[in-house]
């Protein structure tokens, strides 16, 4: 096996690449009806028509591992998450909620913290939640945000540049698969660098985005194809990555602030720019194709992470 096809079975073998495809399994419970829908099951929110644009509605969890051998992180990465989920879809946070569970009072309470620096750091404030107290230890959010301008997913087409946009002043966190570039920096320099995607999205430029998630930077952009009924190409050797960092290890890591978006190619100048002028790097990374896989290439050769003519990722199937 070549060193290309060794990478990239690995990563589609990775328990972030792998843990996207179960969500079938509670998918298949539901009576999803893609008409009657305005965005379908897949995206980073689900999008409402309200009078004044749309309403986004998110949640995610935390790992029970790492609320367990970090609660104070964990609390923190929950506020983050679902921020960063509410800004890919092109809008702004409200408010949140909060579920969390402790077997004891100290955790309870790190949990809480690290939820309460999240709040403050990406100013969003927590207005309710629930305590589960003398249990497993584990916590979630909920979200609300506003938009005048979507980025969907969806709205991805053949042709258009995939770009990916991450932070890359930061640290690995630990002995985790998390990049820290959050963490250190003041309030107003986060929400500068977060409210380049609703700019993004009001101005045009983009049609689509998604948070670089626990299923690394291409299973992301395998994610995001997936929902624009597209195949994709990935140039490895263009993605943004820390010096400090081997190739593989970056790819399967959840990066802080990390963000693909496609958009028609004449943009794509327009938006680096947007992200270099907030210390933001970016580069085109590859392209949505109208093939139905997903592949990555090094200019030499190219191998197929995934084929939507056998498996799906995060969209339901039907018949």
């Amino acid at each position: 096996m070549n060193e290309l096809s060794r990478l990239v079975s690995h990563l589609a073998e990775s328990s972030g690449f792998r843990r996207k495809k179960d969500i079938q399994i509670p998918l298949q419970k539901f009576q999803w009806d893609p008409k009657a829908m305005l965005d379908p099951i897949g995206d980073d929110a689900a999008v409402l028509p309200s009078a004044e644009g749309y309403l986004l509605m998110s949640c995610d969890g935390i790992i029970p591992g790492l609320v367990k051998e970090d609660p104070l992180w964990a609390g923190y990465c929950a506020v983050l998450v679902s921020v960063s989920d509410i800004y890919a879809m092109g809008g702004r946070p409200v408010a949140m909620v909060n579920m969390l569970s402790a077997s004891d009072e100290a955790t309870a309470s790190l949990i809480a913290e690290g939820m309460a620096e999240g709040c403050r750091k990406l100013g969003v404030p927590m207005v309710g939640g629930h305590y589960l107290p003398e249990e497993t230890e584990g916590v979630a959010t909920a979200i609300i945000g506003r938009a005048t301008h979507l980025l969907r997913a969806s709205s991805g087409r053949a042709g258009q540049a995939l770009i990916a946009a991450v932070d890359l002043d930061g640290t690995p966190y630990k002995h985790y698969l998390q990049w820290d570039c959050t963490s250190a920096k003041e309030p107003w320099a986060l929400l500068k660098k977060l409210e380049l995607l609703p700019a993004i999205a009001e101005k045009g430029l983009a049609v689509a985005a998604r948070d670089i998630s626990n299923a690394g930077l291409l299973g992301t952009i395998a994610m995001l194809a997936e929902n624009a009924g597209c195949g994709a190409y990935v140039h490895i050797d263009r993605v943004p990555k820390p010096e400090a960092v081997e190739l593989e290890r970056w790819l399967q890591m959840f990066p802080g602030y990390g963000f693909i978006l496609a958009a028609d190619a004449e943009h794509s100048e327009e938006i680096l720019s947007i992200f270099a002028r907030e210390g933001i790097t970016a580069a085109v990374v590859g392209e949505l194709t109208s093939d139905t896989r997903v592949l990555v290439g090094n200019g030499a050769e190219e191998v197929v992470l995934i084929d939507w003519a056998n498996e799906s990722l995060v969209v339901a199937r039907h018949g």
